[in-house]
């Protein structure tokens, strides 16, 4: 009878039922790339966030999570990528991937929709991508720009992307969580001149200014489900390349210690500040508590 009791009570202080925030992000979209001598690419849409409180988590509870993978940045001659969705099924929670940043050396390689909308790239005539309601924010649009001409800002969670509008749009700002910032829109490319546009809350990849040989916008910050820079001209063809958006990420808090039977198929960090234990899960598994 003193056996049983021992094994039962392995953890007797440990309660069975948590009281959870958890975090989802989509994968966020790549920047436009651009053609040697032509416009700035824009800045790639963050993947849509979506932040939930009061989540019950108890002893035996299992969860399917799905990590967003991040959209490949653009070239001279291809579109960039889109990011894709991060689920939790069990939840019904579905994060919307970012989208692309448009091409600065096309009318015909727009922007697309998603969490937030890629931000257009200097070719005239492109129209913004839009943002999901609840999620993100749109990108940035031309505006009134004139040669030459500049790409636009990606939207991020937490504002849309800033035109392109006598100078390279940012990207939109993320948001921030657990001290982190996530989900920041990429920066639109530069034109022939002019500098480029940041990436939102450092997260987001900044644009590339127009250069001899690099105009190559930077890729961003990991994990953060965040939009890639776009490309600027360079004066050597054949062109350059945008910046790579970052895979999604979800993130999940709960006071106390860590639960003793949690675990992750997939790649999982768990830290604890001394007031609440956080599960940082940066590849698709299954999540049991």
């Amino acid at each position: 009878m003193s056996r049983f009791r021992y094994l039962h009570s392995a953890w007797p202080d440990a309660p069975t039922v948590y009281t959870a925030e958890v975090l989802v992000v989509a994968g966020g979209g790549g920047g436009g790339g651009s053609l040697a001598n032509q416009y700035g690419g824009g800045g790639g849409g963050a993947g849509g966030l979506v932040y939930s409180s009061g989540i019950t988590i108890s002893i035996g509870t299992s969860w399917s999570v799905v990590i967003g993978s991040f959209g490949s940045g653009g070239t001279h001659a291809a579109n960039a990528g889109s990011g894709s969705n991060s689920t939790i099924s069990q939840l019904s929670i579905t994060a919307v991937g970012g989208g692309r940043g448009g091409r600065g050396s096309s009318t015909t390689s727009q922007p697309t929709n998603g969490g937030s909308g890629g931000g257009v790239g200097g070719f005239p005539t492109q129209t913004a991508g839009t943002g999901t309601s609840g999620q993100g924010n749109n990108g940035g649009a031309n505006g009134a720009d004139v040669a030459p001409f500049r790409g636009a800002g990606g939207g991020g969670a937490g504002s849309a992307g800033s035109n392109a509008n006598g100078a390279s749009g940012n990207g939109g700002a993320g948001l921030s969580y657990f001290g982190s910032y996530y989900a920041g829109g990429g920066g639109g490319g530069s034109g022939t001149t002019a500098s480029a546009g940041t990436g939102g809350s450092g997260v987001g990849g900044a644009g590339a200014t127009t250069s001899t040989t690099n105009g190559t916008g930077s890729n961003a910050v990991a994990s953060t489900g965040s939009g890639g820079g776009g490309a600027a001209p360079v004066s050597s063809n054949p062109g350059s390349s945008g910046g790579s958006g970052s895979s999604g990420v979800v993130v999940i808090r709960y006071p106390g210690s860590a639960i003793p039977t949690a675990a992750y198929t997939g790649t999982m960090t768990t830290t604890n500040d001394g007031t609440y234990t956080t599960h940082t899960l940066t590849t698709s598994g299954t999540f049991s508590a």
